[in-house]
């Protein structure tokens, strides 16, 4: 039983979490600010305020800098895709604002 419970556990993290790993087409548009990216291009895996998603993919409280971290916008990671349609000065803006959180 707790090896069934657990495995649909994953099975369930795992396809939750499908949309974050690739490549990603978002655009933004022009005049968006740090915010307003953050809200159509990262909270569907971060969460509204950077709390993640089943305690996973938190970005509120990170101690990594705002060069690390748009740096990671532009390039991706591990589940983290890539967003080569943000500009280093968008992904900047990203980055100041999730600082503020």
């Amino acid at each position: 039983m707790k090896k069934t419970t657990y495995l649909s556990g994953v099975s369930l993290l795992a396809l939750s979490l499908t949309g974050c790993s690739d490549s990603n087409d978002f655009k933004p548009i022009t005049g968006m600010d740090g915010m307003d990216i953050y809200a159509n291009a990262c909270a569907s895996c971060h969460g509204e305020n950077g709390q993640g998603k089943f305690g996973l993919l938190k970005l509120a409280g990170s101690e990594a800098s705002p060069e690390e971290i748009s740096a990671k916008i532009i390039n991706g990671g591990h589940l983290m895709p890539a967003f080569p349609n943000i500009s280093q000065p968008q992904a900047e803006q990203v980055a100041a604002y999730l600082k503020a959180m």
